[in-house]
């Protein structure tokens, strides 16, 4: 038998592969998903980063332009929306930079970085957007942001609140620091802005009010940024769903290689079931002549074991000649099947009839493969039409035998009444009367012997009946136990405790086990065992009668169910042939065993 090897991933379940497979799908699916949100944040952190950067600046230099005007004398009204629009635009020459504006509660733009667009107002979602800044809040240290989608492209808007006078520029321009200062510049002051109190109005009225500086960047590199992650990704997952269905490919290719190699196994194993229950021995041989089938029908019949056949060449039937000449035959190839009918002795000396048929193998090329033997045994065979010949020789026989009788009964007849006339004429004493006497006895006696070679042959009808068949057996042993002590002979039952009762003719089988009885008891003149034992073996009762007398010669043993063949000079024939075909006719069968000089054994089988 060919062994398949198993590869070892093949023995890994598809179910592990799957999981192994979804768990990978998983960690990618998370990993990009992370990195994917880092970088956003990261680009975020970014360009937050650079628009408060603008906001502090813008609010910075706005309050330094206004410082260094209101030292210079010029008007605050004036002065302050237009240093933040220099601001602005000077902050919009940034890379990256879009938009500035300074824009009031109502969203009203008082400055920005593009003139000449002309905005006066931003949009609703702008102005909601720069409301949600922290009211509270008193300067641009607290900002909000958003990516903003309302025009052409996306925008990143960063906003906080501006107030261009500070607590601390209030202090430093105060009535009383004013007054300290040198006498030029507060003269200046005063002479622009009118007396102390009207300067501290102004100034506490513009300190008062909250604007809102807003920046929006573009956001084309940070688009790319994401766009070329999300391509990343998208490429990732290609590759992924690539190697997952891959993967997928693997695992039906494993399963059907599982599958496969399970049919395969599956087929093997009835295939090495049915050659080894084939009747016919099976010898194939490869190429070089090693062997690589050998059923265990050839091992009954060689007596080598499949265990030193295999794999030896055809040397190991070195007492089986006639296989290895078969075998070793050369010349005779593509196809050829060529047949022998020997006599093969087995390496226990057992002796089969067999056929041999040799064939030889080819492949599609026409290629020497190998060599095919196939073995039947015909004892069987052999053994039927042994018995075959025998029943047509009984039959001619029975056929004339009653046409003989037929014929030798009527002169019979008219022997034995002349012979009874001739017996009336003498009297008691005279030696005539007694050779009369003896003609009419052996006209008797030959007239039984026809009656028997009747009965022998003329089918009769069975009278079956229930009966016990122990009580049988009890019943025709006793009637020869007076035999029995005469010759010295032990006689021994082995019935078991139950056994249910026959349907048969008793009268007939009661004639079959006294001759059988009989016989044995004739066999040991001078004393032994007699046993008869029964035993019930599926659906019928084996009857065994053994005894230990002088048995039968391997010659005559073939002999015994012959008519009219005895060895014994009183006998005539026709008691094993007799009992023989009354259980044949219960369907039954009588085997006969014997070794001379070492006892008789007869096997009956009866249907219950």
């Amino acid at each position: 038998m060919r062994i398949i090897k198993k590869h070892r991933l093949a023995s890994v379940s598809p179910w592990v592969l799957a999981a192994a497979c979804g768990l990978l799908a998983v960690i990618i699916a998370v990993f990009a998903v992370n990195n994917y949100r880092r970088d956003k944040a990261l680009m975020t952190d970014i360009l937050l980063e650079k628009g408060v950067t603008l906001i502090r600046f813008v609010a910075s230099s706005s309050r330094s332009s206004i410082i260094t005007g209101l030292r210079s004398g010029q008007d605050l009204a004036a002065l302050w929306p237009g240093n933040v629009q220099r601001v602005l635009e000077h902050a919009a020459g940034h890379p990256g930079v879009r938009f500035l504006a300074l824009v009031d509660n109502d969203g009203f733009i008082l400055a920005n970085s593009v003139p000449a667009a002309r905005i006066q107002q931003v949009s609703k979602q702008t102005h909601d957007f720069l409301l949600a800044i922290d009211a509270d809040a008193s300067d641009t240290r607290t900002f909000n942001y958003r990516i903003s989608t309302e025009d052409k492209g996306s925008v990143f808007q960063v906003a906080a609140y501006f107030s261009p006078i500070t607590s601390r520029l209030l202090e430093q321009f105060s009535p009383q620091v004013m007054k300290n200062n040198s006498e030029g510049m507060g003269n200046r002051v005063m002479r622009l802005h009118g007396s102390n109190s009207t300067w501290k109005k102004r100034i506490e009225s513009l300190s008062q009010k909250k604007y809102m500086i807003l920046v929006e960047l573009d956001m084309k590199q940070y688009n790319k940024r994401l766009q070329r992650q999300k391509l990343e990704i998208i490429i990732l997952s290609i590759v992924l769903l690539l190697v997952g269905f891959g993967g997928w490919l693997s695992i039906l290719t494993l399963e059907g290689l599982k599958g496969s190699q399970s049919r395969l196994r599956r087929v093997e194993a009835f295939r090495d079931i049915l050659i080894s229950s084939l009747p016919v021995g099976l010898i194939a041989t490869d190429s070089k002549g090693q062997i690589v089938l050998y059923n265990k029908f050839s091992e009954e019949l060689t007596g080598i074991s499949e265990k030193i056949a295999l794999g030896n060449n055809t040397g190991v039937f070195a007492k089986t000649e006639a296989i290895r000449s078969i075998l070793d035959a050369s010349g005779e190839r593509r196809g050829v099947i060529s047949q022998r009918e020997v006599q093969l002795i087995n390496a226990q000396g057992t002796c089969h009839t067999v056929q041999l048929n040799r064939m030889a193998i080819v492949d599609r090329d026409n290629q020497f493969v190998g060599i095919l033997l196939m073995i039947q045994d015909l004892s069987q065979v052999k053994k039927l039409e042994k018995d075959l010949r025998r029943s047509e020789r009984l039959a001619a026989l029975g056929k004339m035998a009653a046409g003989v009788a037929h014929e030798l009964r009527n002169p019979l007849s008219s022997i034995k009444g002349l012979a009874l006339v001739l017996r009336s004429k003498f009297c008691i004493e005279n030696n005539d009367r007694e050779t009369a006497n003896i003609l009419v006895q052996e006209v008797e006696r030959l007239n039984r012997s026809i009656s028997e070679l009747l009965d022998y042959a003329r089918p009769q009808e069975l009278q079956k009946s229930e009966f016990d068949l122990h009580a049988l057996l009890q019943k025709s042993v006793s009637l020869l136990s007076i035999d029995a002590e005469a010759a010295g002979v032990e006689i021994v039952l082995d019935f078991p405790e139950t056994l249910s009762p026959i349907y048969a003719d008793e009268d007939r089988l009661s004639q079959v086990f006294l001759n059988l009885f009989l016989n044995s008891i004739q066999a040991m003149s001078d004393g032994g065992t007699l046993s008869v034992r029964s035993v019930k073996s599926g659906d019928v009762i084996v009857i065994t009668v053994t005894d230990s007398g002088c048995g039968i010669s391997s010659e005559n043993l073939g002999r015994v169910f012959d008519p009219y063949f005895t060895t014994k000079p009183e006998g005539t024939g026709l008691g094993m042939a007799m009992s023989a075909k009354i259980v044949e006719e219960h369907g039954g069968s009588m085997v006969v065993d014997s070794k001379e000089g070492k006892g008789t054994s007869v096997v009956i089988e009866i249907p219950c």
